[in-house]
């Protein structure tokens, strides 16, 4: 997601990130950004021991997580995968 540079630091994009969260159904959700932003809505650095990614990290210190019913976020049971459309690893 992205808000134009003329709109930011008002808190829209806080805002788009808490909406999107509040529609998600699941345990966690995984990310890979910037955590000083992310950082804001509740995202926190995820030892990639503890969830792999799918593709190796050019930046570690954004895979980020946040679990979405409290609970601790245990290791992952298995492969990790991604959305088709980031399965580059450029994009990684």
């Amino acid at each position: 997601m992205a808000v134009l540079p003329n709109h930011q630091g008002q808190g829209v994009g806080q805002g788009l990130i808490a909406y999107a969260l509040s529609q998600l159904v699941g345990d966690i959700v995984v990310r890979y950004g910037d955590p000083a932003f992310y950082g804001k809505t509740g995202f926190a650095a995820i030892d990639p021991v503890v969830l792999p990614a799918p593709y190796p990290l050019s930046q570690p210190q954004g895979w980020i997580a946040q679990s979405l019913t409290k609970a601790p976020i245990l290791p992952l049971e298995g492969p990790a995968t991604c959305a088709p459309a980031l399965q580059n690893p450029a994009y990684w």
